[in-house]
C-alpha cells in the first residue's frame, strides 16, 4: 500500500493513506473484483495512438501490423456497445510487462459528435500517468504541439515539502492527461526503459460525498474523502482559477493496482450535473470492471437509475482465449460507462 499511497501525483498535498480505507464490501455478489484497462473514446484511432505511443513511450497491444489498424471483425463488441450496425477498432497502450492500461476505442459507421468537457465540469476524466521524468515526457509533448492545460504552461511543484512536479495536458480529444513525477520515486517492478510507472483514473464529479455513496452502494466500493481545501499548485496544475477549491476522494479498486480517485470543485463556474455524451462520442470514457455476479450488478445499477445500453439490454457472451465471459456497458450517475464483465469459474485442478 505505500507504494500506491506516494503515488497520487499531482494531489500529493492532499493524498489519502490508501492502507487506512475500510475494506470494500467484497463479499457481496454485486461488488467489484477486478479492474482492468481505462478506456477513453477516441475519433482517429492512429492519431490517439501515436500520442500514447510515439510521444509518451507507451507499448501498443496488440502489437500493430503496417498501415491502417485493423476494423474488429467481433460483433460481440458492437452488441455490448448497444451498436449492431457500427463498426469498432481499438488497441491498448500499456506499461512493459503490465496486462492492463489504456484501451483506445474508435467507432464508425454511427452518429458521433464529439464532446470536449472543462476540467471542472461533472464527467470529466483525467488519466494520471505517473512518469518517472515528468521533463522528458512534457518536452516530447509540447515539441508535438499537445495542449497544455496547466496555467503555467510546463510542469510545476506541487508542494514545498518534497519535489513532486506534475503538468496537465490533453491528447488529441480533449482528455485530460496528467503527468505526474513523484519525490520520493515509488517502488515500481516496471521495466527501466518505460518513463510511464503508474496509472490511475481521476473523475470530475458534483459533489464526492455522494459519489462516493453512490459507489459503495452500486459497485460495493469504499473510499475516504477530505474536506474541501485550497491549492494554488492543484489550481494551477488543472488549469483552473487560483480562487477555487477543491475535494479529493481516492478508491482503491479490489484486486487491482487500479486507484480510482473523485474531485469535485467550488468557486468555479461548474456545470451542476454529468455533461452528457453517448458512449461512441469522441471525449466519453469507459472503465472495465469485474463483478463478482454480473446480474447482481446489474440489477444493483438498474434500481439506482442506470440503463444497460447493450443489444436487449442484456449482458452480451463471448469468449476470450477459450474462456466465456459475459459483459455489459452501463452509463453510471458521472456519465462514465462501466464495462461490467463477469469471469467464468474457476476449473478445478484436475
Amino acid at each position: 500500500m505505500t507504494g500506491l499511497v506516494r503515488t497520487t501525483a499531482a494531489l500529493a498535498a492532499t493524498i489519502l493513506a490508501v492502507a487506512a480505507f475500510p475494506a470494500a464490501a467484497q463479499s457481496l455478489p454485486r461488488a467489484v473484483v477486478g479492474a482492468c484497462h481505462i478506456s477513453p473514446i477516441v475519433s482517429d484511432l492512429e492519431q490517439s495512438a501515436r500520442f500514447y505511443h510515439n510521444l509518451l513511450g507507451m507499448d501498443l497491444m496488440p502489437a500493430p501490423p503496417p498501415g491502417a489498424l485493423p476494423w474488429d471483425t467481433d460483433p460481440g463488441h458492437l452488441l455490448l456497445h448497444g451498436l449492431p450496425d457500427a463498426r469498432l477498432r481499438f488497441i491498448q497502450a500499456r506499461m512493459p510487462g503490465v496486462r492492463c492500461g489504456i484501451e483506445l476505442v474508435e467507432f464508425a459507421n454511427v452518429d458521433r459528435h464529439p464532446v470536449r468537457r472543462r476540467y471542472q465540469d461533472p464527467g470529466a476524466a483525467t488519466i494520471i500517468l505517473m512518469v518517472r521524468d515528468v521533463d522528458a515526457a512534457f518536452s516530447a509533448l509540447r515539441a508535438a504541439g499537445a495542449h497544455v492545460v496547466t496555467t503555467s504552461g510546463g510542469p510545476i511543484s506541487m508542494s514545498p515539502a518534497n519535489k513532486t512536479r506534475a503538468v496537465t495536458v490533453q491528447d488529441p480529444d480533449g482528455h485530460y492527461v496528467e503527468l505526474a513525477q513523484i519525490d520520493p520515486p515509488p517502488p515500481t517492478a516496471v521495466a527501466a526503459s518505460s518513463n510511464v510507472i503508474g496509472i490511475r483514473l481521476r473523475l470530475t464529479v458534483a459533489d464526492v460525498e455522494q459519489s462516493l455513496a453512490y459507489y459503495e452502494h452500486v459497485l460495493g466500493v469504499k473510499g475516504m474523502a477530505r474536506a474541501y481545501a485550497r491549492s494554488p499548485a492543484v489550481m494551477d496544475m488543472a488549469g483552473l482559477p487560483a480562487a477555487g477549491e477543491y475535494q479529493l476522494a481516492t478508491i482503491q479498486m479490489p484486486g487491482s493496482a487500479l486507484v480510482f480517485e473523485l474531485i469535485a470543485f467550488k468557486g468555479l463556474d461548474s456545470a451542476k450535473t454529468p455533461v452528457p455524451s453517448r458512449v461512441q462520442d469522441p471525449g466519453s470514457f469507459r472503465l472495465q470492471l469485474t463483478m463478482g455476479s454480473i446480474d447482481a450488478a446489474l440489477a444493483t445499477l438498474k434500481d439506482a437509475g442506470a440503463r444497460v445500453i447493450s443489444t436487449g439490454g442484456v449482458p452480451v457472451s463471448m469468449t476470450f482465449g477459450s474462456r466465456p465471459w459475459r459483459l455489459s456497458v452501463v452509463p453510471d450517475a458521472n456519465n462514465l460507462f462501466l464495462i461490467v464483465q463477469q469471469a467464468p469459474p474457476a476449473q478445478p485442478a484436475p
